[in-house]
């Protein structure tokens, strides 16, 4: 069966799916993961060398474009509540669609998409991840956040709240992991900003060095670094909203409570669709939620992230995530 990978690799977290996606199949599939074609000419290129092969593609938005002559599958990554109706538009000249969480085929079925759309979990359990071994708190909290600067991450909100919690400098340490276009700085010494670029490596051996994950982010599509945390066995605070539902289970973290509210802002026109939400998290709420987290046990902690793990593995561990991509897959090479 011969399947090609279409992303966008200037996409830090597209890229990571499509490597995934990559690995997972290769033993047993002829795989090519190349970028997505920008250029009219370029898909045509790609058509006439890979004729009738079936395509995934990574991307978003006005990258939608179909190849002639193949079975196309998109692959879409939407955080808000609601789809931009233009998008739909393009996924309905796919043949079909996957979604890695319930949130977006959810947001997808409300979008009437009329293409068939299928929750297909990518396998997230394949890489090597440094699980903790130790839940006990010494010395100063340690807090740990992923996430590109963009404000749908909520930074503002986390730093907020948690300079709320520890109003006295150097009681506890927020350490965010960000990318190098990050253009602001930190508003505390206890709040550490890492801009620099790490190897994947790097970045998946840094969460068990913490005490917790937290995230304030106010919409995931996935929520990948959830996924990595749920995977270093990192006692998690988030909310449960999005993609997040389809991670976690709700004894399996401790829950910064929301509020579903409508998300007027867009970091580009085309990704505004009208009356999006999103999931609000309070400075007062992120608070009390790390207050909570402080007053669990050592033993509280390790139970959370065993029930965390237990149940993520259950749709995106090896064992039931691949029997799935490849069931699709015989699916489709037999029409």
């Amino acid at each position: 069966m011969n399947i090609a990978i279409l992303t966008d690799f200037h996409r830090g977290s597209y890229k990571v799916i499509g490597e995934l996606y990559q690995n997972i199949l290769t033993p047993f599939h002829d795989i090519e993961h190349l970028p997505t074609p920008k250029k009219e000419q370029d898909r045509i290129a790609f058509a006439e060398r890979f004729p009738s092969g079936i395509v995934l593609h990574n991307t978003l938005g006005k990258g939608f474009l179909p190849i002639d002559g193949c079975y196309n599958v998109a692959i879409p990554h939407h955080e808000w509540s609601e789809y931009p109706i233009p998008w739909i538009h393009l996924l309905d000249k796919f043949d079909e669609v996957w979604t890695t969480t319930n949130h977006v085929k959810q947001v997808l079925d409300k979008g009437k998409l009329k293409r068939p759309c299928f929750f297909i979990p990518p396998v997230l359990d394949q890489e090597q991840f440094i699980p903790k071994n130790d839940w006990k708190i010494e010395g100063t909290p340690c807090f740990y956040f992923v996430g590109e600067a963009h404000f749908r991450k909520a930074h503002h909100l986390l730093m907020q709240g948690f300079m709320n919690a520890f109003p006295q400098v150097g009681k506890a340490r927020l350490t965010i992991k960000t990318s190098s276009s990050c253009s602001w700085s930190s508003p505390r010494e206890d709040i550490i900003i890492i801009k620099k670029k790490w190897s994947r490596a790097k970045l998946l051996a840094e969460y068990s060095r913490h005490d917790c994950f937290i995230s304030a982010s106010l919409g995931e599509g996935l929520g990948l670094p959830v996924a990595e945390a749920i995977m270093a066995e990192l006692p998690i605070c988030t909310n449960f909203w999005g993609g997040h539902k389809s991670l976690l289970t709700r004894n399996g973290f401790i829950e910064i409570p929301h509020e579903e509210i409508i998300q007027p802002f867009t970091s580009d026109p085309a990704f505004y669709a009208e009356n999006q939400k999103c999931a609000y998290s309070s400075p007062e709420n992120i608070k009390n939620t790390i207050k909570k987290f402080l007053k669990t046990s050592q033993t509280e902690r390790k139970e959370i992230t065993q029930i965390a793990k237990e149940y993520f593995l259950k749709t995106y561990g090896r064992e039931n995530a691949l029997k799935n991509i490849e069931s699709r897959l015989v699916e489709i090479n037999q029409k």
